[in-house]
């Protein structure tokens, strides 16, 4: 039984090749598609999966508020929280720190690189997070002071072939020990680790309550209620700092946050990197979803509207003894056999276009995924329900004719209106409603993706307080020496002389990158000032000058004031979180850090991140002798190669031994939208391949409504229709369709879009146009899919048509 239904369904599935190559090319495209989506996903929803007892690992997260509003979330906090948390709550089993030490230059006998991902470490991460070590003792690696641990792919960096352990390597001028080699860390982690040095270095930082730039992180006893342990040190911080409390409005909230969501839900001041975003990942999942159903729409259409051509076999099976259970099955079988040579076709469109979609998404994905059961197990269950689901409704309307109307030549349901979908044999409603969700799904993708793209030029064409063209950007000296200042003026200086730049000047920050130097500062001219905290900057008396930044009162940092040491400078945002009516009014002020600053002027707000952020709170001190960058006004970029080489050859005069690392400042701070535009192109593509797909579909079901209209086509011809008119019977009603899915797609889009805006500080509001844009699109494309069968039929030679069967 089950071989002569194989073949049965392989014939029919033949026998119509239009149908079955539409059909098995829009689901072949749309279970790559979901396939492709469903990896990235998943990907995105692993991270820090991996880790033991990961349910109970949380990161403290720090709330201050200030003048009674939430001023800003970090995802830092006081070092002394951790030892606290172990010594006063029995629910804590463990706790651990990590410190970012920002970019440094690491130096093994002459082999030195500038390393980026590396903290300062209790020994006790290694209680918390899987690291796998190759070689040392994990509990004892970092116990002591000058200590360090390497990657695999570091350790072979600086020791090629030789054993690290015992080798000395020096952060800057700073000898540490090898004390252990651990396997490449994941990249599926909120956390990327290359080198982790003892924390005990830091012995002034260990009861701190001042200083909060630490990521600090807490293992709950298994069937402790997180909830009721949250309540319990929310306001821990007042029992140990009761000065950020005595200002009302002012105080510091300890929050948990889960560590396995970390990456989706995310996006704290100070985040160790850049992480995902959970909404976007939700509306590639439903994209996905959108895509294959459009694919199984276009089964269930095209089998529904073939139903007259199978009307005679159902028939003629039922007259020789075939049960309606039979048939189902049947019909069932075609439809996984259709199902199942698309998905095979689908596998080898991802095997082959998997290194662009890497590099389309910026992640790097592999095929061992599918290897999990998280990936394929979905993948399978998704690909069967749907399979069943797509071939049920047709199998169940194909099996349900009446064997006597059928073998009169009747369909059954009679030809009661002259409106040409509803003339069809059964299901007209349903196909209808399908067309409709079909093209709505397509019309929400177009505007989803024509309002990420206008604010992603938002963002990159608005005013960012500074001039951001033709800056280079070099890295300060990793290895640095009481000469050190002495010698970055003279390399400023040298560089002057040359053709090739324009302006130099030195800074602890440029824009583009967070700043994670913190303090409390207060107003020393009111007894009862509040203390609040303050992002902090230093730059040399050329900074303002060289990018352009206005200055909304009072100077510059000078050369003539000497006093200036003991200066300060405020942004407007600092100005009003200080309480000053004006920035004129803040002038001369006294403000109390760690040290007495006057202020001596106001810079306008600029941006120091992107326009996803709002602008922070920042005081700006005169440069001391730790330039980390040089950003350098080249003339032009005629001979780039040439210049480069000019100034690689200063700067190794002034710095030797130090790597010249550089980057430029439009493309580096434009990087900071780099997962909007991954979302964006990702977004394109899938909105072209639903549209796509959509139109195959629409495509054969206009060539079979035009082929159960041949009659009345030629009928219509003879008594004088015009071939316009012809086309414009025949498209009218599939552009209903298509405006009622405009209609209902509308405010879903703008829905979901605003919804997704308000995640930026700096946003668009949806575009109108964007509305009547993809409304037009869609009618321009459903008419061009509907028109080339509609003039194709009604070109037809009537004689043809109207000639006997």
């Amino acid at each position: 039984m089950l071989r002569n239904n194989l073949k049965i369904a392989v014939r029919n599935l033949l026998r119509n090749k239009p149908f079955f190559l539409i059909n098995t090319l829009g689901l072949a495209i749309g279970i790559a598609s979901c396939l492709l989506i469903l990896q990235y996903v998943t990907f995105e929803r692993s991270y820090d999966s991996f880790h033991p007892d990961i349910d109970n690992i949380y990161r403290i997260e720090l709330d201050s508020y200030q003048n009674g509003k939430l001023a800003f979330r970090s995802a830092t906090s006081y070092p002394a929280i951790a030892p606290t948390l172990k010594k006063d709550f029995p629910e804590v089993v463990e706790t651990a720190r990590l410190y970012d030490a920002n970019s440094e230059v690491v130096t093994y006998n002459n082999v030195n690189f500038r390393e980026d991902n590396f903290y300062y470490a209790d020994n006790s991460v290694f209680d918390f997070f899987k690291i796998d070590f190759l070689s040392g003792d994990p509990k004892s690696a970092l116990t002591e002071k000058n200590t360090v641990v390497l990657s695999q792919t570091v350790a072979n960096r600086y020791f090629g072939k030789e054993d690290p352990l015992g080798k000395t390597i020096k952060l800057g001028q700073e000898p540490y020990l090898v004390k252990g080699v651990f396997a490449d860390y994941p990249k599926n982690s909120h956390l990327e680790l290359d080198l982790l040095f003892s924390y005990r270095t830091e012995p002034d930082a260990q009861t701190s309550w001042g200083w909060y730039d630490f990521f600090t992180y807490v293992k709950l006893r298994p069937g402790t209620n997180a909830e009721q342990f949250q309540a319990k040190i929310l306001n821990l911080v007042k029992q140990y700092n009761p000065d950020r409390f005595k200002t009302p409005g002012n105080r510091d909230e300890l929050l948990l946050q889960p560590v396995r969501d970390i990456h989706l839900t995310s996006q704290l001041n100070q985040e160790a990197e850049a992480n995902g975003n959970g909404k976007a990942v939700t509306v590639l999942s439903i994209i996905a979803l959108f895509i294959l159903v459009i694919a199984w729409i276009n089964y269930i259409n095209l089998a529904t509207a073939r139903s007259m051509d199978r009307a005679k076999e159902v028939g003629v099976r039922k007259v020789v003894g075939a049960e309606r259970p039979q048939l189902i099955r049947q019909f069932l079988l075609e439809s996984f056999l259709l199902n199942l040579l698309a998905a095979v076709l689908a596998v080898v469109i991802v095997l082959v276009s998997a290194p662009y979609f890497n590099q389309l998404t910026g992640r790097p994905l592999s095929l061992r995924q599918w290897f999990q059961h998280d990936l394929w197990l979905p993948a399978v269950a998704v690909f069967l329900v749907g399979t069943f689901l797509a071939g049920l409704y047709p199998a169940f309307l194909l099996s349900g004719f009446q064997p006597i109307a059928v073998l009169k030549g009747n369909g059954t349901v009679p030809i009661r209106r002259l409106s040409w979908l509803r003339s069809l044999v059964g299901g007209a409603s349903l196909r209808q409603s399908l067309i409709v969700f079909q093209f709505a799904a397509s019309v929400i993708l177009i505007i989803g993706t024509l309002t990420v793209y206008r604010q992603l030029q938002y963002m990159q064409e608005q005013d960012l307080g500074f001039q951001i063209e033709q800056k280079l950007i070099v890295r300060g000296a990793g290895i640095r020496d009481s000469t050190y200042e002495a010698r970055a003026n003279a390399f400023k200086q040298e560089l002057m002389r040359t053709n090739v730049v324009q302006k130099a000047t030195g800074s602890a920050y440029v824009p583009g990158i967070e700043i994670l130097w913190t303090n409390g500062a207060r107003r020393l001219d009111l007894p009862d000032a509040p203390g609040n905290i303050f992002y902090f900057t230093s730059y040399d008396y050329d900074f303002v000058e060289a990018y352009g930044i206005e200055m909304a009162a009072g100077r510059n940092f000078s050369r003539a004031f000497g006093e200036d040491r003991k200066g300060v400078l405020l942004n407007e945002t600092a100005v009003k979180l200080l309480d000053f009516n004006s920035p004129e009014e803040a002038l001369g002020k006294k403000i109390r850090t760690w040290d007495t600053l006057t202020v001596v002027g106001v810079v306008k707000d600029y941006h120091q991140q992107g326009l996803q952020k709002g602008h922070s709170p920042m005081m700006i001190r005169l440069l001391p002798d730790n330039a980390s960058y040089f950003s350098l006004q080249l003339n032009s970029y005629d001979k780039l190669e040439q210049q480069l080489a000019e100034i690689k050859a200063v700067y190794a005069q002034f710095f030797p031994g130090n790597p010249f690392d550089y980057f430029f400042l439009d493309s580096f701070f434009n990087e900071q939208y780099k997962a909007e535009q991954q979302f964006g192109r990702v977004c394109t593509l899938f909105a072209c391949l639903a549209i796509f797909i959509a139109c195959l579909g629409l495509f054969a079901l206009t060539t079979f409504m035009a082929k159960q209209r041949t009659k009345e086509i030629g009928i219509r011809k003879v008594l004088g229709a015009s071939v316009p008119s012809l086309v414009e019977l025949l498209s009218r009603d599939f552009l209903k369709l298509v405006l009622i899915a405009i209609i209902i797609a509308s405010p879903i889009a703008w829905y979901g879009m605003n919804n997704w805006l308000h995640d930026f500080a700096y946003h668009i509001g949806v575009p109108w146009w964007s509305f009547i844009l993809a409304g037009t699109t869609a009618i321009g494309i459903a008419l061009l899919t509907v028109s080339f069968q509609s003039i194709k039929a009604a070109l037809m030679n009537p004689v043809k048509s109207l000639r006997s069967e």
